[in-house]
């Protein structure tokens, strides 16, 4: 009698343990199924702040454009100082954002943050120096976004 009393006592603790792990397993696929969709919900809405923080800057555009709009002769220094402020109110954004715009100009060329389009020599600077930006590169905490199109200085450079 004892065997059998032992028997089934094992067979309910198999039985129990079985439960306990389908009822483990299907809390994990919920949970992974959960997971997936709140990712897919990040996703979606992850650009979301940015965007808020750009409708101040769009809201200025469209004010400048009703002011030129309503002018028949717009002075230059007033324009460029209104594109200046503008693109200052932008770029505070990319900031806050983490994005920074590389300093090249002056550095040694690093091919990971720039890429040469031209050559040229002059005197009395060191090889692989750039010389002129052509196009301004960008990164985001420390992701490089676009790379600098430079100029740099290399002997029988083009």
């Amino acid at each position: 009698m004892q065997k059998k009393e032992k028997q089934g006592k094992q067979e309910k603790l198999a039985e129990e343990m079985k439960d306990t792990l389908q009822r483990l397993q299907a809390e994990f696929e919920n949970y992974t199924k959960r997971l997936e969709k709140e990712k897919k919900e990040f996703i979606k809405f992850a650009s979301a702040s940015t965007i808020k923080e750009l409708l101040p800057v769009l809201d200025s555009f469209d004010s400048a454009i009703e002011k030129i709009e309503g002018k028949e002769k717009v002075e230059k220094e007033e324009a460029l100082h209104g594109l200046i402020e503008l693109r200052k109110q932008f770029f505070a954004v990319m900031e806050k954002e983490g994005a920074k715009k590389m300093e090249t100009i002056g550095k040694q060329f690093d091919p990971e943050f720039q890429e040469c389009i031209m050559k040229e020599h002059q005197e009395g600077k060191e090889d692989g120096i750039v010389l002129e930006e052509i196009q301004k590169g960008y990164t985001i905490n420390g992701m490089v976004l676009r790379t600098a199109k430079v100029k740099i200085n290399m002997r029988g450079g083009e």
